[in-house]
């Protein structure tokens, strides 16, 4: 019996080592694409995981400032001689943006509504920027006063920025009061990933 030379041809050292060059090339293709996709997935996650963060102390800080003012007895006092509400004197317990406890600018707000007795009860909110969190206080008076309470996770967000400003518009001779509240912050665990909300609030019942 005969065998064909060809046949019993194998590959040649160059063939093989050509062969492992193309399949190392094509295999670090995909090992880069893989490490791509979990970085952009994990960076993904990062963002989504601030982003809820920072909404969940937005909307609880708005629908507060939304409340402002509200009195369960305007009826009745808007029927006394000159019209009052207990909720928006000023002084007291209106609306008001002032400094908190390091100084920074328009970075506290107190208000005061009826939440449950008719009492005047004040509340606010500031952000402690030195150690990157927002607060928040029932019978809030003082902007620099103790006792306020951390509202986001603190191990998780930087908070950077909050901020309130008095955006109220006239027309007509008709005061339309509006807060608008910036917030910012980023991750503790990778300060790249950043983040900024803004919201203008209407506030119906307190008076200026």
């Amino acid at each position: 019996m005969s065998f064909s030379v060809n046949k019993l041809r194998g590959f040649t050292l160059i063939e093989l080592m050509i062969s492992i060059v193309i399949g190392l090339i094509i295999l670090s293709a995909v090992i880069g694409i893989f490490i791509s996709m979990i970085k952009a997935d994990n960076d993904n996650l990062k963002v989504i995981r601030l982003n809820q963060e920072l909404r969940a102390a937005m909307s609880l800080i708005s629908r507060e400032i939304r409340r402002a003012g509200a009195n369960r007895n305007a009826a009745f006092n808007t029927s006394t001689t000159p019209p009052s509400n207990p909720f928006t004197v000023a002084g007291g317990t209106r609306l008001t943006i002032s400094g908190n406890k390091q100084g920074d600018l328009n970075s506290c707000i107190t208000f005061s509504y009826d939440a449950n007795d008719g009492s005047n009860e004040l509340y606010g909110y500031r952000l402690n920027s030195a150690d990157g969190t927002i607060e928040a206080r029932a019978n809030a008076a003082l902007c620099a006063a103790n006792g306020w309470l951390t509202i986001n996770d603190e191990d998780l967000v930087n908070i950077t920025v909050l901020s309130f400003m008095d955006t109220t518009t006239t027309e007509a001779g008709i005061n339309s009061r509006q807060i608008s509240t910036t917030l910012a912050g980023q991750l503790r665990s990778d300060p790249t990933i950043k983040r900024t909300l803004t919201e203008t609030v209407k506030v119906r019942n307190d008076e200026i």
